[in-house]
């Protein structure tokens, strides 16, 4: 009798002492730097996010309420129907930091209007925009467009990059036609001397006007290395035009800037993809880890899931607090040129709903961060187009505590409402037991037993 009664107090003290931790985790995350907006660490997960282009698969839903689904959203000034001020007299968008919405007018009611309906569809959502500064959108003399289709800047800008031989270097484009390659007719940005100061300058401003738009919480910058050059000549990469160290010179003179103008509240997230990014972490609050992989109609490797196991722990403990990490995956692609029906049929298929759930769960077991699975962006389809999917909808509530690994391998963390099983690439499949009934978010089972298979994960949510 005594000794199960003492069996009984250490249980309960145990319980106790882990309720205990539980709360004084939610407190921290709430009274720490993450106060600046509890709305960042206060959310319920998964949290989702767009980057650029829209749910597909939901005719039923508004535009808003699309974008409302997600926790943040980043694209262009047109995402909020705000635009750069241009006249015909001074028409190049890169060289304005004046916002006016789509009838011309500066007041900005307009976009001010549309982010008050969206926060009342989602108090939690965060918008950001982006500003491009390592290429521009480029027009030849000889093409006539309309104004809202000028270059960014003029043809003799010193802001265009130009080669050895005077020419201005293809920076990005699309592959329009569906033929497997980008030929330089399918080229509409041409790459930028994002080293001239000038450039950090009107970039700066630009991120200042977003901020005071009072429409715009941060904003988003591409095509982050701090490892290599992002410069590579078209159109068989054979070197590049500006040297990593140049290059990184630039881009932390260009933050410092930017930092300058906005102060330490408005947010900054940057791309770079698998790689941390450690002289540009006093600066930037996340990373859009835009998780590239080399063939569309195949899935990761191992590799690939470690390094983006790696750098998203990594940046949430080293970036600026707070922290808005971002980690995007790729499904499998059978119909490269397909349209939006082959698409959202595609996004649903067994193997990409598994990949869908096991990078989610990674999102959720290393980060407080958000997560997107989209198409791969070798499609001639826009990139980043994506399904909202019924695992999203589980209502996980707040960490409780940081996850922990398994001695199977897997991965396990503790939410408010439920539990969250990661089970990695090249592990076996791990059996979960839970003291009481839970429903899987994947097969909707209930049950006190569950599985989860290698390369997979799945939520656990806690039945009333």
């Amino acid at each position: 009798m005594v000794v199960a009664k003492c069996r009984l107090d250490m249980r309960i003290m145990k319980n106790n002492f882990l309720a205990s931790v539980q709360l004084l985790y939610i407190f921290l995350m709430a009274q720490g730097s993450h106060a600046q907006d509890k709305r960042t660490s206060l959310r319920s997960y998964p949290s989702v996010f767009q980057a650029w282009n829209p749910i597909e698969n939901k005719p039923d839903k508004s535009e808003l309420e699309l974008m409302a689904k997600h926790d943040l959203v980043f694209g262009a000034t047109w995402a909020m129907r705000l635009v750069w001020q241009i006249t015909e007299d001074h028409p190049y968008k890169g060289l304005s930091t004046v916002l006016m919405d789509k009838d011309g007018k500066t007041s900005l009611k307009e976009a001010q209007n549309r982010r008050a309906r969206l926060r009342k569809l989602n108090p939690n959502l965060k918008l950001l925009c982006e500003i491009r500064y390592r290429e521009g959108r480029f027009v030849t003399l000889k093409k006539k467009v309309n104004l809202w289709r000028q270059a960014a800047y003029p043809s003799n800008s010193k802001f265009w990059l130009k080669d050895k031989k005077g020419k201005y270097c293809p920076g990005w484009g699309e592959d329009k036609d569906g033929d497997g390659k980008v030929e330089l007719n399918e080229i509409d940005y041409m790459l930028v001397d994002f080293r001239n100061p000038k450039l950090h300058e009107i970039i700066a401003n630009k991120a200042l006007a977003l901020k005071k738009s009072g429409v715009f919480d941060g904003i988003m910058l591409d095509w982050w290395d701090e490892d290599s050059a992002t410069t590579s000549r078209w159109p068989n990469g054979d070197g590049t035009h500006l040297t990593r160290d140049d290059e990184q010179a630039a881009r932390i003179a260009m933050l410092r800037k930017i930092r300058e103008k906005v102060g330490n509240k408005f947010l900054i997230i940057v791309n770079s993809n698998y790689r941390t990014v450690p002289q540009s972490a006093p600066f930037v609050n996340g990373l859009f880890m835009e998780c590239w992989k080399s063939k569309y109609n195949e899935g990761y490797n191992i590799n690939q899931i470690k390094k983006m196991e790696t750098t998203l722990l990594w940046a949430e403990k080293n970036l600026k607090e707070p922290r808005i990490n971002c980690l995007e995956g790729w499904r499998v692609v059978t119909a490269y040129t397909g349209d939006q029906k082959v698409r959202v049929q595609e996004r649903n298929f067994k193997i990409n709903q598994k990949w869908m759930r096991m990078i989610t769960t990674l999102s959720l077991t290393h980060s407080n961060g958000y997560v997107l699975f989209t198409d791969d962006n070798a499609m001639p389809a826009p990139d980043h187009l994506h399904n909202w999917y019924d695992f999203w909808d589980a209502d996980l509530g707040q960490p409780l505590l940081p996850s922990k690994k398994q001695k199977d391998g897997s991965f396990r963390r503790e939410f408010s409402n439920g539990t969250v099983i990661y089970n990695t690439l090249g592990n076996t499949n791990v059996s979960v037991l839970f003291e009481e009934v839970r429903r899987s978010a994947a097969t909707s089972i209930k049950g006190k037993r569950h599985s989860v298979s290698a390369g997979d994960g799945d939520i656990f949510l806690k039945v009333p």
